[in-house]
């Protein structure tokens, strides 16, 4: 368990590292940055005083040692926009983002898990036809429309939630619904697949040969076997949400969160804050990624033995 634990904490700091320079090489390779933050007519001396003074004049592999040097003490330096250190300015719209990720995949996986549950154990009933019917209308429905009609229905035309805002239950209803419908969908088609596969196996047979409850063979055995597959789709769907895949749901809900955080600091070509934020984002996938991995080793005996 240590040596995996190493080994995984090197893992995590090789993929901090190279999310983090690329991020910030990146920024380089598609334009000058100064351009942006200048308007057209100044003066061509005041825009090499200005990128002397952030130290864009040096050569870029100059640049970015110096910067990684920084970032491993959590340096990113100052907002060109803001002048403020940049870290903080990427970790203050981050809560605001987890509760409503959190929110939204407890409601996915609690909904999904259910459904997906249900509809194995009825294959080609009509609780499974309706389920899968609901599952691909969550997977192909357009999150921009969605959020959207939900707002025109249930806040425009109904007004039973508020249009936009942020502290209240009202304000995160519409959010989650809209944030959950894909995590939903995928979970129940992952669900009911993984368990139609394990009811189909030998061992399932003859468990029931056995004289064993339907009920038992059911969760104890085949549910158990089914649990990777639905650990890594959550895992998956929580890092998704938590590191600006709410970015459309906030911008259309005003949500102050940390996807509508990094439009904007890619929109005003902010590098010490881009920088940070994927910083942000890399250490919630890595932290999501253990815990998914600790999660298997709970579900099933064998992935923890090998």
């Amino acid at each position: 368990m240590l040596s995996l634990l190493k080994a995984r904490a090197l893992h995590s700091i090789i993929l901090i590292v190279a999310v983090v320079s690329v991020v910030f090489l990146t920024n380089f390779v598609i334009g000058d940055p100064v351009k942006i933050l200048l308007p057209p007519s100044t003066p061509p001396e005041a825009v090499e005083l200005y990128r002397h003074n952030l130290g864009l004049d040096r050569p870029i592999l100059v640049q970015y040692f110096d910067f990684m040097k920084r970032a491993f003490t959590g340096d990113f330096g100052d907002s060109w926009w803001q002048k403020t250190p940049a870290l903080p300015i990427a970790l203050r719209p981050f809560p605001a983002t987890l509760e409503l990720g959190i929110v939204a995949m407890l409601f996915a996986t609690l909904v999904g898990l259910t459904v997906g549950l249900y509809a194995s154990a009825r294959p080609r009933s009509l609780v499974d036809r309706i389920a899968t019917s609901i599952s691909f209308l969550g997977i192909s429905s357009p999150l921009i429309w969605l959020a959207l009609m939900l707002a025109l229905i249930f806040s425009v035309k109904l007004g039973w939630f508020p249009t936009s805002g942020y502290g209240t239950l009202g304000h995160m209803v519409l959010p989650t619904v809209a944030l959950a419908a894909l995590p939903l969908g995928r979970i129940v088609q992952i669900t009911r697949a993984a368990m139609l596969d394990e009811l189909a196996k030998p061992y399932i047979v003859t468990a029931r040969a056995k004289g064993l409850s339907e009920k038992k063979v059911f969760i104890k055995h085949a549910l158990r076997n089914a649990l990777p597959p639905i650990i890594t789709e959550v895992g998956w769907e929580t890092a998704l949400l938590l590191t600006g895949y709410t970015i459309i749901v906030e911008s259309v809900y005003g949500w102050p969160g940390f996807g509508f955080a990094t439009y904007n600091a890619i929109l005003t070509r902010d590098l010490p804050v881009i920088t940070a934020l994927a910083f942000v984002a890399s250490v919630v996938v890595v932290v999501i990624n253990f815990l998914t991995d600790i999660a298997y080793w709970f579900a099933n005996p064998t992935i923890r033995l090998r």
